[in-house]
């Protein structure tokens, strides 16, 4: 596995013999046939400036589209992260700049402007940060060795408070909060609040990981994770507010009616007036992706873990070669990020591309955990037009490092005879070196293939929700521009 490339270099030999295994094996393009394999597919990343609405909404009346439908705005930078993965923080508030400068049609660097579009000093504005896919703890086994961390970077968010702070908005009335407290801690953005955020509050939605995930004061058997004073940031969920969807998971009682609904966050509801939503730029094991509307459909509800069961077998007690479970989240996202008070209230999405994740998402701890420094942000107020953007550049980067696209993953494309072809491949090698990393190659799909534990991905939650009105997808509809700036 290559964690790291330079994203500007040619593609490397590994990752040219890997996408030679991957052809092979699953019929995907390697390196040296991105673009015809992208195009083939319907997929390839639009130019820098493409056709679309470019005019603002002046009168939203939500804030998913929001006053630009459609409209995507991409800033990169190379020198945004060093080859140690250092963010550099002058770098990322030049990007910030530019790009809300270009959603809006304001002047670069006229913070007031720009963001005063959304926001106003009597706003409170929660923040939501993703801290899945943080780097290995000292000493923490199960997770990749050395592997880079893909969240919601610290620089991206001091210069998001900065600019709101810019319009007067005074620090408590700023929120910094995630799904599960003991992530929020765990990924350092507690102590990151504390010692960079003077006067900024956070929150979670629950104490941490429940596979019940029902009690709506967000606590469920799991109190004990969190200090006292780490506790009393746990705002829970919404008793009033839910959407019902009909599946559950298994070990939920029949005589709880709890298990179809998943109540919103009470940070959502009571706490903030709007929202910003921070993702990061990664592939994800049931969802294909999880970008915007993810980080809002999982991030925001609980009784999440009903979206993909796992270790289902479709055999006699246990005895299938094939162990997978039931994949929702094609339906179960667009539902969860469609709730009304969700979708007036989610004002600004950037996606957080500067070390992005092409393969073993969300967390390292899967084996296949593949990170590059893409170097880049997302702005817009849509979040399905910024998520198919997304997925355009996930699935560009596999092509690139010889995996499939997201949508060709799972069980369902791994057959006997794609079995046999990855066995065979390293025989077409020219030596023994080919034939290591031949065998690597295969090994690696196999790997991401058995972990996945699903059927398939399902990156098309993104095409529903914009069924649901939350934003464009269309290709002809989507107004994409990419901004290269240099130092």
């Amino acid at each position: 596995m290559e964690p790291h490339p330079d994203p500007s270099a040619p593609p490397s030999r590994r990752g040219f013999l890997l996408g030679a295994a991957v052809g092979v094996v699953a019929g995907a393009a390697g390196a040296a046939g991105v673009g015809t394999y992208l195009s083939r597919r319907g997929m390839l990343t639009m130019p820098a400036s493409s056709g679309g609405p470019k005019v603002e909404s002046a009168r939203a009346e939500y804030a998913m589209p929001g006053p630009y439908p459609g409209r995507v705005v991409e800033v990169h930078h190379p020198a945004a992260v060093s080859r140690e993965n250092h963010i550099d923080r002058t770098t990322v508030d030049a990007m910030v700049d530019r790009g809300m400068a270009e959603l809006t049609g304001t002047d670069p660097g006229d913070i007031k402007a720009a963001w005063g579009r959304f926001f106003t000093r009597d706003d409170v504005v929660g923040i939501k940060v993703n801290p899945v896919g943080r780097k290995p703890l000292s000493g923490e086994s199960g997770r990749v060795t050395g592997a880079a961390g893909a969240i919601s970077n610290f620089e991206l968010i001091v210069k998001v408070v900065r600019c709101l702070r810019e319009l007067g908005i005074p620090p408590q009335n700023i929120l910094l909060f995630e799904r599960y407290a003991t992530e929020f801690i765990e990924a350092g953005y507690a102590d990151f609040v504390m010692s960079e955020l003077p006067g900024v509050r956070w929150f979670a939605s629950s104490a941490g990981f429940s596979p019940g995930q029902l009690d709506v004061s967000g606590f469920d058997d799991n109190r004990n994770l969190l200090s006292v004073e780490a506790a009393r940031h746990v705002a829970g969920y919404d008793p009033d507010v839910f959407v019902t969807m009909g599946f559950c998971q298994p070990d939920h009682s029949k005589k709880d009616d709890r298990r179809f609904r998943s109540h919103l966050s009470a940070i959502v509801t009571r706490l903030c007036s709007k929202i910003i939503n921070l993702p990061v730029l990664k592939d994800h094991r049931s969802a294909g992706v999880t970008l915007a509307l993810k980080n809002m459909s999982h991030g925001m509800n609980n009784n999440v873990a009903r979206s993909h069961l796992a270790n289902i077998s479709h055999g006699f007690d246990g005895a299938s070669e094939q162990i997978s479970g039931p994949n929702q989240c094609n339906t179960f996202i667009p539902a969860a990020a469609s709730q009304h008070a969700l979708r007036k209230k989610a004002t600004l999405h950037i996606l957080d591309g500067l070390i992005g994740v092409y393969e073993g998402g969300p967390g390292s701890w899967n084996r296949t955990w593949g990170t590059w420094r893409a170097n880049r942000l997302f702005f817009s107020t849509d979040p399905v037009a910024l998520d198919h953007v997304g997925w355009d550049a996930i699935d560009a980067k596999r092509a690139a490092m010889g995996w499939p696209a997201v949508d060709r993953m799972g069980w369902s494309f791994w057959t006997p005879a794609s079995a046999t072809a990855a066995a065979l491949t390293p025989l077409a090698s020219a030596s023994a070196m080919q034939s290591a990393i031949l065998t690597s190659a295969s090994e690696n799909l196999s790997g991401g293939r058995a972990s996945e534990v699903f059927n398939e991905r399902q990156p098309e939650h993104i095409i529903l929700a914009g069924e649901l009105g939350l934003g464009r997808f269309a290709r002809d509809e989507i107004f994409h521009r990419r901004i290269d700036l240099h130092g």
